[in-house]
């Protein structure tokens, strides 16, 4: 990773308070709903956000949320928590993905349905890891917002862009460009905002998790690359990028018709 690279990635602000109180309670086994709710409650700004995201049809509820607690109990601690650090995360900078072709919408509308996906996904497969896939799974492109930033200032972006037209994947044109991928540049930056090692890892094998060094990690990381590809850079479900999935999926010897019934519910919803 480029110096200057790393330099941007030290820019970026610490998250605020409202995020720490949430990972304490988050990490205590012994807390409760209330814990959280009052956790998040004084910060109207992720309240906010948070009933706005629980009440998108991507996460299915049959009624209107209409306090945090009440998103708590219908989508678990693990989907409050990712929505509250979310908030904080996509606040922090400003989004300009113009080298990506991308627009802050777009980019916004992909890791929302990533994170449906993931969510729907996992919950059906073993619930016991939304913990870290459901964080991962919304910010895991959260390095492309730093990249963007680093090229735009550099003068710099249209290195990118051509390549991205050229046909050449977002990996290697973003190692071209500033020496690193974006998972790579988001897992250094949580790991600057003292989130779980184990996340960090996850998070840096999500486009390679054969690499991982260890079991766990790479089974995770494959849901990611799953739902990764399954989503294009705009924010959209297709035949072709289903195909590829599908693709992975008999390669990981995972179960299409779990991963089916998630993309449905996600197609119908959208």
């Amino acid at each position: 990773m480029r110096i200057e690279l790393m330099e941007q990635i030290e820019h970026v602000p610490m998250l605020p308070e409202t995020v720490q109180k949430v990972e304490m309670v988050f990490n205590n086994p012994n807390s409760t709903m209330n814990d959280m709710a009052d956790a998040i409650k004084a910060d109207p700004i992720i309240t906010a956000y948070i009933l706005k995201t629980a009440n998108s049809p991507l996460y299915g509820l049959s009624r209107t949320v209409t306090d945090v607690a009440h998103a708590i109990s219908l989508l678990g601690k693990e989907a409050v928590r990712t929505f509250t650090i979310a908030s904080a995360a996509n606040s922090c900078m400003e989004i300009d993905l113009s080298p990506y072709g991308m627009t802050k919408e777009s980019y916004l509308a992909r890791a929302q349905l990533q994170n449906a996906l993931v969510s729907q996904w996992i919950s059906k497969v073993d619930r016991s890891l939304l913990g870290h896939l459901s964080l991962a799974s919304f910010l895991l492109e959260l390095g492309k917002v730093v990249i963007s930033r680093y090229l735009i200032e550099t003068n710099q972006g249209i290195l990118l862009t051509s390549n991205l037209a050229k046909g050449i994947s977002i990996k290697q044109a973003e190692i071209v460009a500033c020496g690193s991928k974006s998972e790579d540049v988001t897992a250094t930056l949580f790991f600057r905002w003292n989130f779980d090692p184990n996340l960090v890892h996850l998070i840096r094998f999500a486009n390679e998790p054969e690499d991982a060094s260890d079991i766990e990690t790479q089974e995770m990381a494959k849901f990611l690359k799953v739902a990764k590809e399954a989503i294009t850079l705009d924010g959209k479900i297709t035949e072709a990028s289903l195909k590829y999935a599908h693709e992975l999926i008999e390669e990981y010897g995972m179960n299409q018709n779990l991963f089916d019934e998630a993309v449905e519910k996600i197609l119908t919803a959208a």
